[in-house]
């Protein structure tokens, strides 16, 4: 049974995310990821809840780097809703530099589910 179409949305931020990745190759990249992602041409790997972070356990990172040498400098992270089973759209919660957490604790911030640690 073919899957049907799912839309694609983005949480409030986001679209300021992209602006600040370093260049237009870097921002059309982790737009095509999307689509990939809606498209079920790639998939991410599940996230959990962690301490540091918050509960991320409904959402999903994808590594990506334009460069496609070593390793992939940036994450995006999104999750499907209303939840994986029944998705109607591939919602689009964070996107920045690999390095550090800073992208996990965005998302958790924007989905109100920061760490109590």
């Amino acid at each position: 049974m073919a899957r049907r179409k799912l839309a694609l949305t983005s949480l409030p931020g986001f679209d300021r995310d992209v602006y600040a990745l370093p260049d237009l190759r870097t921002r059309k990249m982790a737009l095509d990821m999307l689509t990939f992602i809606r498209d079920g041409r790639v998939q991410g790997q599940p996230l959990g809840q962690h301490v540091k972070t918050g509960d991320l356990s409904d959402c999903y990172k994808f590594y990506f780097d334009p460069n496609g040498v070593g390793k992939p400098r940036y994450r995006l992270v999104y999750r499907y809703t209303p939840n994986e089973v029944e998705a109607v759209a591939v919602e689009a919660v964070a996107v920045g530099e690999r390095s550090g957490l800073d992208v996990y604790l965005t998302a958790a911030e924007r989905l109100g589910r920061q760490s109590e640690a």
